[in-house]
């Protein structure tokens, strides 16, 4: 089976295997790559080994008991007299609980599979960007390893995009319908006209203005701040700290756009702006070289042009092996 054939009844169906022991080597390699996709995956992977785990827990505690009933019955039933028979109702409660358990197992399936396909999920894996186009017109720009989804119908009503997690820039299109929301657990982000940057991670929430009006708002509590062109909020989920500073990255769209802008920057910053951007591995050989300062306005969609610009103004030799850089002094 190949991965790009996975259905919701296949993923049922490797689940089932994988708990009963009988999945084959190649299909525990596909049910790993899905659960680790994404977050959701492996909460519906845990709620079906915590069934099995309860049935198993069910099964031990119960059947000594079951056992021990039906000799304690047969030792009475050969104790009566046959004109005097007695009435039988075994102890059918162990089947009970796995009948409940399977059933309960299926309603959640078919909830999660029925409320799946009511999303577009778009999961951009090792893409270093993607854009797509809302059914309203609004357009997302995905970094790699980001996830989002949306309602398939009644979309224009209600326009609310979930980031699961990752990155995206999103320039919203003004339709008198409905308020423009990006929903990203305990925060929310409403738009209010404008272009702006979302960034969710384990640790924090993150959005830059570019153009127009955000408002930050945290769900429970209702306190939100209103950001505008220039600034940024920052959402801190261990402490719910929820506030707006002045944005000092100024290439923080730069994975959109590849334009960069840098002022007497240690080279070694600049590597990692340039590998979070382009998805590519840069080494830097040497201390001097590593600290030595970059001034320059790069706007190139290939890294072999940026290193070309960086190779002239740092005076340094560049390697390409297998995709990644070598930088080295002449």
């Amino acid at each position: 089976m190949k991965e790009s054939e996975l259905n919701n009844e296949m993923i049922y169906s490797l689940i089932i295997d994988d708990l009963e022991d009988t999945i084959t080597y190649e299909n525990k390699l596909l049910l790993t790559r899905w659960r680790n996709e994404d977050e959701e995956n492996e909460r519906i992977f845990q709620e079906y080994l915590k069934v099995q785990i309860s049935l198993d827990k069910i099964n031990d505690r119960h059947q000594y008991a079951v056992e021990s009933s039906w000799e304690a019955l047969n030792e009475k039933l050969e104790m009566q007299s046959a004109d005097n028979p007695v009435a039988v109702k075994t102890d059918n409660n162990f089947y009970w609980y796995k009948i409940a358990a399977v059933v309960l197992m299926f309603l959640f399936v078919g909830l999660y599979f029925y409320n799946n396909s009511r999303y577009m999920v778009v999961n951009t894996e090792n893409n270093p960007m993607t854009a797509i186009t809302l059914p309203d017109g609004t357009e997302v720009s995905l970094k790699a390893a980001t996830t989002i989804r949306y309602k398939k119908d009644g979309f224009i009503a209600n326009r609310k995009l979930e980031l699961l997690k990752g990155e995206v820039f999103i320039h919203v299109i003004k339709h008198y319908a409905s308020q423009f929301v990006v929903e990203m657990g305990k925060v929310d982000a409403k738009d209010i006209g404008t272009s702006f940057n979302v960034a969710r991670n384990t640790n924090h929430i993150s959005i830059v203005v570019e153009n127009g009006s955000v408002a930050l708002r945290h769900v429970q509590s209702n306190k939100q701040v209103i950001l505008k062109k220039g600034q940024m909020g920052l959402y801190d989920l261990k402490s719910e700290e929820l506030k707006s500073i002045n944005n000092n990255n100024l290439n923080y769209k730069a994975w959109v756009d590849k334009e960069f802008l840098f002022n007497e920057v240690p080279f070694k910053d600049v590597a990692v702006q340039l590998e979070d951007v382009y998805q590519r591995t840069i080494t830097i050989n040497g201390d001097a070289l590593k600290n030595r300062k970059l001034t320059a306005k790069l706007h190139y969609h290939d890294l072999d042009s940026v290193m070309s610009v960086i190779s002239a103004s740092l005076q340094c030799n560049v390697t390409r092996v297998n995709g990644s850089y070598i930088l080295s002094d002449r």
